[in-house]
């Protein structure tokens, strides 16, 4: 079996950079980027952790490669507890798809029993509807944020990156929460063969980030003595759809003699958090903002024209609640751009489903916030109780062209000046 040995891990920038250098047999070297070994970074000296600690950023992000490619990895050490945890993650990978065969595995010369005696959680947060939706849950536990640069925002969008982390560091609701900031290039060590395993393009999504981003806080887990780690579920129990992030997965990940993933929120609709979000604002007399874009054409905080701006907007409103105080700037006009904007593009069953609890929440409500008209704004969301924007979404999912969006995808990934130009088009 094809295999990547991971030969050395390396620090540098005074301890608070981590390198792997791994080398792949021919067979499996498609699938990485050549010259560009993955790599953490951190605020704060990890040079001093076990490698049996270390090591699982890197394994984190490599092993799914190695399941569904069918390689093996070898490592000198693993965390015990990490080294099983990983096993039966492969199997709940397994159980989704018995289309899919994972082969790949994982061989390590020792198994390393460590021991993290901590009392601190941290939870991974983006800023968005599903992180503010956990932190509130989780608010008198006071737990260490967790932000990591290279995941939703590109490592080359420093613009935008200081930006959020200024927001992070600002916002006054967070105040009495330690910021923890890790950068790494999880997204772009690999080659687009990778997408290429799947059926349907959409790894980061599908398969990598749930274990991809708790593994990356394993090393500061041993430095901060944490002994859970929260991550916002993204979907619901309602609604069956592959994901990279659940329960199933997330809650079997431990390292350290017992840290704790918990993957929260699960049994929320994505309206549910908006109105525990609301809620919680009106308890707390606080405003805050919500960050849910990351659209390459973003010039404020968020777009405030994409779809997922529309729905967290929308939701809001019948809230009751005025989104420019939550980081969106909109008038009544928004109405008439959910359509514009809605026709446009391809639609997912996920999609479909947030815009539905939308529809279902328009129709329980009396009241709801009013931009300038309460008569021309209530004839807005009668058609949304009605499911004029369901209806639109159905007629783009029982459309698909999958195998047009695969074909662009490779082209795009094989001539990426093509990308490139078209962004500088569209900027």
């Amino acid at each position: 079996m094809e295999k990547v040995k991971l030969h050395n891990i390396s620090y540098s920038e005074e301890g608070k950079k981590i390198v792997y250098d791994y080398v792949a047999d021919s067979q499996v070297q498609k699938f990485f980027v050549e010259d560009q070994s993955l790599y953490v970074s951190y605020q704060i000296d990890v040079s001093n952790i076990p490698d049996s600690i270390a090591v699982i950023p890197f394994l984190s992000n490599i092993l799914p490669i190695a399941w569904f490619a069918g390689f093996t990895i070898e490592v000198d050490e693993v965390d015990e507890d990490f080294y099983h945890a990983q096993e039966i993650i492969k199997e709940e990978f397994a159980k989704r798809d018995s289309s899919y065969t994972l082969n790949g595995k994982l061989i390590a010369g020792k198994l390393i029993k460590n021991n993290i005696e901590g009392t601190t959680p941290a939870m991974l947060f983006s800023g968005g509807v599903d992180a503010y939706a956990t932190y509130i849950r989780i608010y008198d536990k006071k737990p260490d944020l967790v932000t990591i640069h290279g995941a939703d925002i590109t490592i080359e969008d420093k613009t935008q990156w200081n930006g959020f982390t200024s927001f992070i560091e600002s916002e006054a609701l967070l105040n009495n929460n330690s910021k923890e900031f890790i950068e790494t290039n999880l997204r772009d060590f690999y080659t687009y063969q990778v997408e290429l395993l799947l059926k349907d393009i959409g790894w980061w999504g599908k398969v990598q980030h749930g274990l991809a981003l708790v593994g990356s806080v394993a090393p500061i887990s041993f430095i901060k003595k944490y002994n859970a780690i929260y991550i916002a579920s993204s979907y619901t129990d309602h609604i069956d759809i592959d994901w990279g992030s659940t329960p199933e997965i997330d809650h079997k990940i431990t390292w350290g003699g017992g840290i704790e993933v918990f993957h929260d929120g699960y049994e929320l609709k994505r309206q549910d958090k908006v109105d525990s979000i609301a809620e919680f604002a009106t308890k707390t007399n606080a405003k805050f903002k919500l960050r849910v874009c990351y659209s390459e054409l973003r010039t404020e905080f968020n777009c405030s024209n994409c779809e997922k701006c529309f729905r967290t907007i929308l939701g809001l409103i019948l809230n009751e609640k005025n989104p420019n105080d939550y980081g969106f700037n909109v008038d009544e006009k928004i109405y008439d751009e959910f359509y514009k904007v809605l026709k446009i593009g391809s639609a997912s069953k996920g999609v479909q489903y947030f815009w539905w609890e939308l529809m279902e929440k328009a129709k329980k409500v009396d009241d709801f916030y009013v931009f300038n008209d309460k008569k021309e704004e209530t004839i807005q969301i009668n058609k949304i109780r009605e499911g004029k924007i369901d209806d639109l979404l159905e007629q783009k999912i029982n459309n698909p062209n999958k195998i047009k969006h695969r074909i662009k995808f490779i082209i795009r990934n094989k001539f990426p000046w093509l990308r490139r130009l078209y962004k500088k088009i569209m900027h």
